[in-house]
């Protein structure tokens, strides 16, 4: 059986000769997480797996323990495209998901990118089976969507919206309506999230142009009601509670694989979103700990952002003593877990506080947390 991470970590620790504490001061960790990551609770950063690497003279051996999949296909780029290499390209998408649930995606944008144009590249050379092209290219707009949501996350909007209309046009050369559907979902999140209301409402129009099944429905839904509630329309309130009616019941097992995110938790986080956006910040603190309850403890980048909205909510309605132990919670996930947006809503947090004359202790924690983005 192979060694996990934490097993050689442990074991690089001890014939290094230092203690847990010692190593965790060499990091500038603390000692707490050094024994979540011997006992394969949680995972460092790359930059930090890099860096125990180092200090413990491991030839790289902890990285790729770490991150094992290959992020990239090794397929030459000057020999015909083989549906090995799709095969390959797939696995890096996976793996790609897979570290920016569990770190979060900043550090992650470039090398998606880079992935996208040069399949890109080689998609459009037209070198490679005609019976490979549709399989192919409905591959690389799953790739261009992968990459667009982490530019997103990374706040690299401009990036993230060129990705995802890349996307969209080859998941509909590729007559891929579920991936269509997907991009088009992400593209209304973007528009809500960088305050286009009114463009993010018509591109669910787009979305009501397909048959939808009820959970994607749910989905329409679920992006229509957000962009309404910040347009100041009351009826966003009906339209989110129907969905969270509805959504139990909507699952099917001929659902997208994608839609797995489709769920009660994620109607809260926005219905969340919605009640602070009509001015009801009281309202937001109940969805935001309902949802951040609900998190599996593997999905440390949901639990990181759904903590910081928590955290500025709580600060909002002054909430010292609450405010600071969800901060804390957050703080433990930092070394871990980075995500631009979460690190807007903290800058955010920590300058309410200052306007709200909260206790030093949390405005000096929430100003180290925003300052480490």
């Amino acid at each position: 059986m192979s060694e996990t991470f934490g097993q050689a970590l442990r074991r690089l620790r001890a014939a290094a000769g230092l203690s847990q504490p010692q190593l965790a001061r060499l990091v500038h960790a603390d000692q707490s997480a050094v024994s979540r990551w011997e006992n394969d609770r949680t995972s460092p950063s790359r930059d930090t797996v890099e860096q125990l690497d180092e200090l413990l003279e491991a030839s790289g051996d902890l990285a790729r323990i770490a991150f094992p999949a290959t992020l990239a296909p090794t397929q030459p780029l000057d020999e015909p495209v083989t549906s090995d290499y799709v095969d390959e390209l797939r696995a890096s998408i996976a793996n790609l998901v897979k570290l920016d649930g569990q770190h979060g995606g900043a550090e992650l944008v470039p090398m998606a990118s880079r992935m996208f144009r040069t399949a890109s590249a080689r998609l459009a050379s037209g070198n490679y089976p005609s019976a490979l092209e549709a399989d192919f290219t409905a591959t690389v707009a799953e790739l261009g969507e992968v990459a667009g949501w982490l530019a997103f996350d990374a706040m690299q909007h401009e990036r993230a919206r060129a990705l995802n209309l890349e996307a969209l046009h080859l998941a509909r050369l590729a007559g891929d309506s579920s991936m269509e559907l997907f991009v088009l979902g992400n593209l209304a999140l973007q528009a809500q999230e960088t305050g286009q209301s009114r463009e993010a409402l018509r591109t669910v129009q787009l979305m009501d142009r397909f048959k939808l099944s009820p959970r994607l429905r749910v989905m329409a839904a679920l992006r229509r009601a957000r962009a309404a509630a910040d347009l100041g329309d009351e009826r966003a309130f009906s339209l989110i509670q129907h969905a969270q009616a509805e959504v139990e019941s909507s699952v099917q097992a001929t659902d997208p694989g994608w839609a797995w995110w489709v769920d009660r938790r994620e109607l809260r986080v926005h219905e969340g979103g919605m009640w602070r956006a009509v001015g009801r910040p009281e309202q937001a603190v109940d969805c935001y700990a309902d949802a951040l309850a609900a998190v599996p403890r593997s999905y440390r980048w949901a639990s990181y952002i759904g903590g910081a909205n928590l955290v500025s909510a709580l600060v909002e309605v002054r909430s010292w003593a609450e405010a600071e132990r969800a901060a804390t919670e957050v703080a433990n996930l930092a070394p871990e877990v980075t995500s631009a947006r979460a690190g807007k809503r903290l800058r955010d947090a920590a300058a309410t506080a200052r306007q709200n004359r909260a206790p030093s202790s949390l405005e000096n924690m929430l100003t180290t947390l925003a300052a480490a983005h």
